[in-house]
C-alpha cells in the first residue's frame, strides 16, 4: 500500500501542476463525460483524448488561415527596381523587376516590368500587335494549352524538338491561344506552323524545349544568352536549320497583298515564382521602338570561328539527351573553338561555302537608355521584330528570401533551374479588303516592310540600324 500511495501521488500532482499550466493558458479540457454526446463518443471510438483533439483542431485552424493567406496576392517589392524607376510609378513594386540583359560584351542592369504592369507597358506604347503576356487567370487558350502539353510532355521530352506534324496537339491549342491574345488580325487570318523558311518542312525546328547548359537534364538547344531577333540571330554558317538565300520566296509568297507576323509561343515549364515568372534566366522581350516605325540601333558582326570549329559546333548528332557532358559546355558561343588545331578532321557533312565565313554577319543590339523590356510566365511575341534574350535576375539577397520564403522551390538547383517550350507560328494576315482595297485594321509589320522593301531576299541583305518605317503603306523610308 505505502509503495502504491509513493507511486500514484506524482503522477496525480504533475497532473494537477498539468492542468493548472493549461488553465493560466486559457485552455480547459473537460473530462469525456461533461462533453457533448457526440464527442464523448468520438473520443471513445477513436481512443484519443481530448487534448490529441484540442491539438488537431488547432492545426486546422492554422492550416484554414494559410489556405486565406495563400489566396491573396503577395506584395514583394523589389528595393532595386524601386531605386531604377524614374519616372511616375504608376503600378506596385510587384511588377516591376530588375534583371541584367544579355548585351553583346556588354551586359546592363534593366529595369523589366511583368504581369499586370508589362501588359500596361504594352498598351500604352501601341505594341499589341507585337506582344502579349496571357495569364491562366484570364485566358482559358492557355490553360488548355498547358494541359496538352502536360499530357503529352514525357513522350516528346528526350526528343527535345521537332517539327510541328510531331506534337500537332499542341499547335492546335497554341493557335486558338493567338486568335484570343491578338483579335486584332482578324478571324480570317491564317495561321501557319512554323516559320517556313526551309525547302524541306521536316527538317525545320517548329518547337523547342530548352534548359541551361549544363543542366542535369541537357536540352539539345540551350536557349541564347544574347539579344536577337530570329530571322537574323545565327551566328553559325553551318546550322542546317538556319535560313538560305531565297528563303522569304518559301515563308513570304504574294507579300505585296498579305503580311507576315512570326509568332513566338513561349511557355515556362519548370516551377514560376511567386511574381509568375522563371527563377532563372527569364526570357526579356524588348519593345519595338515608336511602335515598330524605327529600328533600335545595333552593329554588324563578322564570325570569328574556324569553319572546322562551325561545322563541329552544328553538329547534332551523337549526343545523349540527357548526358549534359555529351554538349558542348561553356565558353562564348561566337569564340568558342576559334583557335582549333587544323589536323582535327571535320566532323559535320553539313557542306559550308568558303566565302560564308569571311562574309557572314549578324546584328548585335546596341544600348540605350530609352529600351524597355518586359516578361512573363507566358509570352506570346513577333520574334521577327522584338529583340529578345535569356537575362539574369540580379535583386539583392533579401528580395530573394522573401520569394524563397513564399516558395521553398526557389531554393532547389532542379526546380529553379528555367525549362520552357517554344513554338513557332507565320501569322498570314490579308492587307486588302474583298473589294481589293488596302484594309487599314492592322498595320503592316516592321519586318514586312523590310522584305517588301529588298532586305533579305539576299541572304546577307540585313536590315539597317536605325531604318524607319511606313506602316501604312508597308515600305521602309
Amino acid at each position: 500500500a505505502n509503495q502504491s500511495r509513493s507511486t500514484t501521488q506524482p503522477r496525480a500532482n504533475t497532473r494537477l501542476t498539468l492542468q493548472r499550466k493549461r488553465k493560466r493558458k486559457g485552455i480547459s479540457i473537460m473530462p469525456a463525460s461533461s462533453c457533448p454526446a457526440s464527442s464523448s463518443l468520438l473520443l471513445d471510438h477513436r481512443k484519443v483524448s481530448p487534448t490529441t483533439t484540442f491539438r488537431r483542431r488547432r492545426r486546422r485552424s492554422v492550416f484554414q488561415r494559410r489556405n486565406n493567406d495563400a489566396s491573396r496576392v503577395v506584395l514583394v517589392v523589389s528595393p532595386k527596381a524601386a531605386a531604377a524607376e524614374t519616372t511616375t510609378q504608376t503600378t506596385s513594386s510587384l511588377e516591376e523587376r530588375v534583371a541584367t540583359v544579355p548585351y553583346f560584351n556588354d551586359a546592363r542592369e534593366k529595369r523589366v516590368l511583368v504581369g499586370k504592369a508589362g501588359s500596361e507597358l504594352v498598351e500604352r506604347r501601341n505594341c499589341r500587335d507585337f506582344i502579349a503576356l496571357p495569364n491562366e487567370e484570364n485566358s482559358s487558350a492557355l490553360v488548355k494549352l498547358r494541359e496538352t502539353i502536360d499530357e503529352g510532355w514525357q513522350r516528346h521530352e528526350l526528343q527535345g524538338y521537332g517539327h510541328a506534324s510531331q506534337w500537332p496537339e499542341i499547335f492546335e491549342r497554341a493557335e486558338c491561344l493567338i486568335r484570343e491574345q491578338f483579335p486584332q488580325f482578324g478571324e480570317e487570318c491564317e495561321i501557319l506552323a512554323g516559320t517556313g523558311w526551309l525547302e524541306d518542312e521536316s527538317e525545320a525546328i517548329d518547337w523547342v524545349i530548352r534548359r541551361p547548359e549544363k543542366h542535369v537534364i541537357a536540352s539539345k538547344i540551350p536557349f541564347a544568352k544574347r539579344m536577337h531577333r530570329d530571322p537574323d540571330s545565327w551566328t553559325n554558317p553551318s546550322t542546317s536549320q538556319r535560313p538560305r538565300e531565297g528563303w522569304t520566296e518559301l515563308s513570304m509568297q504574294d507579300r505585296e497583298r498579305y503580311q507576315y507576323r512570326f509568332i513566338n509561343v513561349h511557355l515556362i515549364t519548370s516551377a514560376l515564382d511567386p511574381t509568375y515568372n522563371a527563377w532563372q534566366s527569364p526570357l526579356v522581350v524588348m519593345l519595338p521602338r515608336e511602335s515598330g516605325k524605327r529600328e533600335w540601333p545595333f552593329e554588324k558582326q563578322t564570325l570569328t570561328m574556324t569553319e572546322e570549329s562551325a561545322k563541329d559546333e552544328s553538329k547534332l548528332e551523337g549526343k545523349n539527351g540527357i548526358n549534359p557532358f555529351s554538349w558542348i559546355k561553356g565558353g562564348n558561343r561566337l569564340t568558342r573553338f576559334a583557335h582549333k588545331k587544323e589536323d582535327e578532321p571535320p566532323q559535320s557533312d553539313v557542306v559550308v561555302e568558303e566565302t560564308d565565313i569571311s562574309d557572314f554577319e549578324f546584328p548585335e543590339l546596341t544600348h540605350s537608355d530609352e529600351q524597355e523590356f518586359v516578361t512573363n510566365g507566358a509570352l506570346l511575341f513577333d520574334s521577327f521584330d522584338c529583340w529578345h534574350g535569356a537575362a539574369a535576375w540580379c535583386e539583392d539577397k533579401s528580395f530573394k528570401k522573401k520569394l524563397t520564403d513564399i516558395d521553398p522551390k526557389g531554393r532547389q538547383p532542379f526546380h529553379s533551374a528555367r525549362c520552357s517550350i517554344e513554338m513557332r507560328f507565320r501569322v498570314r494576315i490579308d492587307q486588302q479588303s474583298k473589294q481589293g482595297k488596302a484594309s487599314p485594321s492592322v498595320p503592316w509589320g516592321p519586318f514586312s516592310c523590310a522584305v517588301r522593301s529588298g532586305k533579305f531576299v539576299d541572304a546577307r541583305a540585313l536590315r539597317d540600324s536605325e531604318a524607319r518605317y511606313d506602316l501604312d503603306k508597308g515600305r521602309q523610308i
